[in-house]
């Protein structure tokens, strides 16, 4: 029944790292760095990333 927990949160962490990434690269952010950092620390980054602005909207005039 372990092995059913692992494999259960690995795929949790997966997605969550995927919808990181997607967020980031629609923010013209990072992408690949905020996928790992929703791999490893899935809730954390997701909330930040949801938080950070958009990079390309705040360019100077």
């Amino acid at each position: 029944m372990d092995w059913l927990f692992i494999l259960i949160s690995f795929a949790i962490a997966i997605a969550i790292a995927y919808v990181c990434y997607r967020i980031a690269e629609g923010k013209g952010r990072n992408g690949a760095l905020w996928g790992v950092l929703g791999f490893f620390f899935p809730l954390i980054a997701l909330i930040i990333v949801l938080v950070l602005s958009d990079k390309r909207s705040t360019a100077a005039v």
